[in-house]
């Protein structure tokens, strides 16, 4: 592609042809409705002061919550977009850096960004930013590619190599965003030095946890962004630490006063229930095993544990000596112990999967033949099993549901089990994978949503991403260690837009693996109860989900007996409470070194606010609730978020008396920055608030013709 060329379908990349085109048919006298009414717009833009204005939150494809709303503006217009964003885990930090983005984009205030993010991460942030705000970025992996790129995402890792380093810091940035930002806030490390050197105009720093256990980390984070904002070190520690202390500050309000102008932190508690999100309903079905299949989980238990503790092959002193050398790579025995793992997952999965599985083991090389012959008996012996306690237990969902149902698995010889079963049963199966190409996948969701009685047979891969709130059942055929791939799962349906209770059916048959690890999920984790973003606070200190997964491992194949096994469970889940609490004051502790959200300060002020500033602090937090039926009049009036938030800023107050079930109301009405009136009725003279009905001018949206256009979305 030469310079000035543009991707197809790419509408946002502005290249100088097309610039001065626009220019030209703006200037010139309109030739048709589209081109006046998009001359208006731009004129509207151009008016626009500052950041008075948001405008391009029509330019996305998501649903921005209130709050995310509130923080780009205040990171825009009061922040100089240096900030650093932190917002409890799970409330849209990188929603906001994509508005905040988006803005500076637009007005031309940006050019040049760099995002910089753990390595996990990097794939995730490109999907996102182009899927949902028009925006491409590269992912450099040769050097030279520095020289043609100005918007690029990089892990901490690869942008601090030599190789790329001196790259990256030859160039000047506009916009440089740190993602995860609290595992670079150690001011000895190398990637915090890195960060230091890039020239750069704005900085957005991402992190829920500013600071974890040394107000030090704070400190460094805060002078990242605006050098001397704190002082010299030595400064901070005589004025903010109390006696040494490093976790407590001297005088939490003074500390937030200088915290406020670069940090701004959006509690979970303020906004749950304005996420609009139903109950959850987990019900776990009682299943017991047939008995071939119970001797089937008998034999492979003990024939796993027996190849964990003697199976494998004994490494040359060759293997050794390269094994030792390579440090970070698993060793033949760690890729067979990461087998056994998966292979005991299997094991509650279905005997198909199962089958698969040990012959695999079986054909390998590095368990001794004793081993191999025994892994081939079982896997004949799991082939001969041809009737399922689990698919008996789905047959009987599926009665009782009379609509859309998700049944999740990780492996694909269940999933055919599954959907054979569901066409026995005349239910029409629609199984999604993520082998599936992009066009099949598309045919395949479109088919589900058309099928009133559909059954979704999916892995989570094939899954991440959709948004399937259309639907509010959803089956875990088997459950997965790891408590963050249940709780992915659960995040197909329980999201925003979701309007009835989400059902959570969980197979775990007793006397197995599984029945523990329900038990972990259930009761010592409470996952089923949880709000958005809690998950990660618990697991935090334990070291997360991929962390229990492989203790839950360890503990099952090393264990001599079934009551060895559960008194490590036992200990598991004691740590994993511990971690909870952890949590729970990490997140306190943060929470008072940051300036209040809208719903404190909503709280603290409320007596002397006038009534549109209680309504504005209010919007999208748990203060301001909505009359029966007034979300839906706002998306069939095509009312945008943004636009009752602008009109709060300066609408008038009218005394409206009494209504129905309601008293003391006021008639707010103001103006949008393009114009449009906007009227709310509000009962305001208490918490919590109540928005009891909305109305606005009508707004003509422009009609796309021949040229494709982005569409312009209700939020």
């Amino acid at each position: 592609m030469t310079a000035g060329e543009v991707p197809e379908n790419d509408y946002w990349t502005v290249d100088e042809r097309s610039l001065a085109e626009f220019t030209r048919r703006l200037e010139a006298p309109p030739a048709s409705l589209l081109w006046a009414a998009i001359r208006r717009e731009a004129e509207q833009i151009a008016l626009a002061p500052g950041f008075d204005r948001l405008i391009t939150l029509d330019a996305n494809t998501i649903k921005e919550l209130p709050h995310q709303i509130e923080v780009a503006r205040r990171v825009l217009r009061h922040m100089g977009g240096r900030a650093i964003l932190a917002d409890e885990v799970g409330l849209g930090k990188t929603i906001e850096a994509g508005i905040i983005l988006k803005e500076l984009l637009v007005r031309g205030l940006v050019r040049r960004v760099l995002i910089l993010t753990p390595a996990s991460l990097v794939i995730q942030w490109q999907g996102e930013l182009e899927s949902k705000f028009f925006e491409r970025f590269a992912t450099p992996t040769d050097p030279d590619d520095w020289q043609n790129v100005t918007k690029a995402i990089a892990s901490y890792d690869r942008a601090r190599s030599a190789r790329h380093a001196k790259l990256i810091l030859r160039q000047r940035w506009d916009l440089v965003i740190i993602d995860e930002a609290h595992k670079v806030k150690n001011h000895r490390t190398a990637a915090y030095r890195f960060i230091q050197q890039i020239d750069r105009n704005y900085l957005l720093l991402l992190t829920a946890t500013p600071l974890q256990n040394d107000l030090r980390e704070l400190y460094n984070l805060v002078t990242l962004l605006r050098p001397g904002q704190l002082g010299t070190w030595r400064d901070f520690q005589h004025l903010h630490l109390a006696g040494g202390d490093r976790k407590t500050p001297k005088d939490p309000e003074a500390l937030k006063e200088l915290t406020a102008q670069v940090l701004v932190r959006t509690r979970r508690a303020s906004v749950a229930m304005a996420l609009e999100l139903p109950a959850r309903r987990p019900t776990h079905p009682a299943i017991s095993l047939t008995s071939k299949e119970a001797d089937l989980y008998r034999d492979t238990a003990t024939f796993l544990r027996d190849l964990y503790r003697e199976g494998f092959v004994a490494e040359t002193e060759e293997e050794r000596a390269e094994s030792a050398g390579a440090r970070k790579r698993r060793t033949g025995k760690g890729i067979l112990q990461l087998e056994l793992m998966r292979l005991s997952q299997r094991l509650c999965s279905s005997t198909a999967a199962l089958a698969d599985s040990l012959d695999g083991l079986a054909e390998g090389e590095l368990i001794t033949p004793a081993y191999r012959r025994r892994a081939k008996k079982l896997a004949a012996a799991a082939r001969r099993v041809t009737t399922h306690a689990k698919l008996k237990a789905l047959a009987r969902v599926l009665d009782d549901v009379d609509d859309k149902v998700i049944v999740f698995s990780e492996h694909l010889p269940t999933l055919e089990l599954i959907a054979k079963r569901v066409r026995k049963l005349g239910r029409t199966p629609i199984v999604y994978s993520g082998a599936l190409s992009m066009t099949e996948r598309a045919k395949r969701l479109a088919a589900f949503k058309a099928e009133p009685k559909a059954v979704f047979v999916a892995t989570r891969a094939g899954t991440e991403g959709l948004n399937l709130q259309f639907c509010n059942v959803l089956v875990n055929y088997e459950l997965p260690w790891n408590p963050m791939v249940v709780e992915q799962r659960i995040g197909r349906i329980h999201r925003i837009g979701q309007t009835r209770e989400a059902h959570i059916i969980n197979f775990a048959a007793s006397g197995t693996i599984e029945a523990h690890v329900l038990q972990l999920l259930d009761q010592k984790i409470k996952l089923f109860e949880l709000v958005v973003g809690e998950l990660d606070v618990i697991l935090g200190d334990f070291g997360g989900g991929e962390t229990l997964e492989e203790r839950l491992a360890e503990a099952w194949l090393g264990a001599t007996s079934d009551d060895a096994f559960e008194e490590h469970v036992e200990r598991i889940g004691s740590e994993i409470v511990a971690s909870r609490e952890a949590g729970v004051h990490q997140e306190q502790l943060n929470s008072e070194v940051a300036a209040d959200d809208n719903a404190q300060r909503l709280e603290r002020d409320f007596a002397r606010l006038a009534v549109a500033a209680r309504v504005r602090l209010g919007y999208g937090t748990n203060h301001l609730q909505f009359a029966p039926g007034v979300e839906a009049k706002r998306h069939q009036i095509g009312l945008h978020v943004g636009e009752i938030i602008e009109a709060l800023e300066q609408a008038t107050a009218v005394d409206a008396g009494s209504g129905n079930d309601h008293n003391s109301l006021t008639h707010l009405s103001g103006f949008t920055g393009t114009g449009r009136g906007v009227r709310l009725v509000v009962q305001a003279d208490q918490l919590p608030m109540i928005l009891v009905d909305l109305s606005a001018d009508i707004d003509t949206p422009i009609e796309q013709t021949d040229a494709p256009m982005p569409r312009k979305k209700a939020s």
